[in-house]
């Protein structure tokens, strides 16, 4: 079973519409680290020497923070579950970030 998280490719201005935005899924259990860059960026760390993605990059610095925790806490949720899952959102937004268990019904 495993759970994946939805990550930006690369990084983008806000104003890049969602569309426009390249995303990949990482697989939970190669995440060793996830932190904020400062400013507005959420970032999770694999287990390779210098591996790192993007989460998300959020409208306001202060936000992150509630971005890397309610992705925190919907991880945790998926994993009381049990299952697969797949974890997704826009790349900016926390009301954005929903799971859906696989495979799909």
């Amino acid at each position: 079973m495993s759970i994946l998280i939805q990550v930006l490719e690369q990084g983008y201005a806000l104003t890049t519409p969602w569309e426009q935005r390249k995303y990949a899924f990482v697989d939970a259990t190669h995440i060793v680290t996830i932190r904020l860059d400062g400013q507005s960026g959420v970032w999770l760390d694999g287990m390779k020497h210098g591996e790192a993605h993007q989460l998300a990059i959020t409208p306001v610095p202060s936000e992150a923070i509630f971005f890397l925790l309610r992705t925190l806490d919907v991880l945790a949720e998926c994993r009381e579950s049990g299952g697969s899952w797949v974890i997704g959102h826009d790349g900016a937004h926390l009301s954005s970030i929903a799971a859906v268990q696989l495979p799909f019904t």
